[in-house]
């Protein structure tokens, strides 16, 4: 009886491994790419739903008027009476929307991480009346107004001098009363976007139509 000799693989087993390998760092690959571009999609929606959040709250400092100076033919904003002060109002539909606690700071209904803190970085009212700012922080502003062309300016800066620094500014010429604030806080992602400043700008006009 002939011996049988069985036929050698090992050569084919090993092109087999290699394929595995790469098959699998291709997967691995595929898998991070992924967890990034789902991460920068959730930094969208996240940022937008904030921007959101921030145009309302400076929509309703918006509607705060003052009755008396109104009485009198001026057009401002209550900037003195509590509870419903321009600044109050803002604080109270920013923390409503925002999912925000009394000090700012993230409750579970948030999109930004729980107790992450919400900082307000410029908040003021464009009195157009007298052609003034009126600063409505608890810190100083960066913000200036052109008495002449009524622009309003506004810079603001995170992290100055790190690889994270990031710029907000707003020039814009105001044709009424305006409310204008600029917000900051931080986006919980992943790799590169672990812990991403976020620095949010909003300004809300009054203006008259004629009829």
């Amino acid at each position: 009886m002939k011996n049988m000799t069985k036929p050698k693989i090992l050569g084919n087993e090993r092109g087999g491994i290699a394929i595995m390998l790469m098959s699998l760092i291709a997967m691995l690959f595929c898998i991070i790419v992924f967890v990034v571009v789902l991460d920068y999609i959730m930094l969208y929606k996240d940022q937008n739903k904030l921007k959101n959040d921030l145009n309302r709250a400076v929509h309703a400092a918006s509607l705060s008027i003052d009755e008396v100076q109104l009485s009198q033919g001026f057009y401002r904003l209550d900037t003195t009476t509590p509870g419903t002060r321009a600044q109050d109002m803002f604080y109270r539909y920013l923390r409503l929307n925002m999912g925000l606690d009394n000090t700012n700071h993230a409750l579970a209904s948030s999109v930004i991480p729980l107790n992450a803190t919400v900082n307000i970085s410029e908040l003021i009212y464009v009195d157009w009346e007298s052609k003034v700012l009126v600063n409505m922080n608890s810190t100083p502003t960066s913000c200036t107004l052109n008495s002449t062309t009524s622009q309003v300016s506004c810079a603001v800066t995170l992290n100055g001098g790190s690889a994270t620094q990031i710029t907000r500014t707003i020039n814009q010429t105001v044709i009424g009363p305006s409310v204008v604030a600029i917000i900051n806080t931080y986006h919980d992602g992943v790799g590169p976007m672990a812990n991403e400043p976020l620095l949010i700008p909003a300004i809300q006009e009054v203006y008259f139509r004629k009829r």
